[in-house]
């Protein structure tokens, strides 16, 4: 796996979406996220990203962080079972695969799997099953005719929205934290994605 994931906090965008008046449909809020992107990404002033050098001065900090992370991301995958159950997802990672394709629009598979970090074997198989029952749909790649293009189906984007709804009556994973509080939290993680994502590539 070497390019970075493609998750990020959905949720939080979903709010500051509803916040805006923008509107509550899918459609919208794709728009809303691809704007957005648009914007950081003329914003950024990371042409050059050059990795931190590595400091082990407090190695069990780096231990404690990664298992309250962890244990996180498994309260995560707690609240939102039932959520995902309801709708006909198996797992985390095809809520995942619909997000990324909410803002790339298309992809080939390749790309979805290895962006969201998934084996390679278990991603085959899982959008297999996601074609199989309507959440995806296919085409062949027009640039190149040994490959498939995936997108959402119709089906799977009302799936998404039912998610991105009921979402907001879930536990929220960020607890008691205040506004400020949830922002740092983020700007915190999207950094260490960064990092990361920046590691893979290199290693690559």
């Amino acid at each position: 796996m070497t390019k970075k994931i493609s998750y990020k906090p959905l949720i939080h965008k979903w709010e500051l979406f509803l916040e805006t008046n923008h509107g509550d449909s899918l459609e919208n809020f794709a728009m809303y996220i691809l704007q957005e992107a648009e914007r950081l990404k003329k914003e950024s002033t990371e042409k050059d990203f050059k990795l931190p050098e590595k400091t082990f001065e407090y190695p069990y900090l780096t231990a404690e962080a990664g298992r309250v992370i962890f244990r996180l991301y498994k309260f995560s995958k707690i609240y939102s079972r039932p959520i995902m159950m309801g709708v006909g997802l198996n797992s985390f990672d095809e809520f995942s695969i619909l997000t990324t394709l909410l803002e790339k629009k298309e992809a080939t598979k390749k790309y979805l799997i290895e962006e969201n970090l998934i084996e390679l074997t278990t991603g085959i198989d899982m959008l297999k099953r996601m074609l199989k029952q309507d959440f995806l749909k296919e085409r062949v790649n027009p640039k190149d005719k040994r490959e498939k293009l995936v997108s959402m189906s119709d089906n799977g984007q009302k799936v998404l929205f039912t998610i991105l709804k009921d979402f907001q009556s879930m536990e929220d994973v960020l607890g008691d934290l205040n506004k400020e509080e949830r922002e740092q939290t983020i700007q915190y993680l999207e950094r260490l994605d960064s990092y990361h994502s920046s590691l893979n590539q290199k290693n690559a």
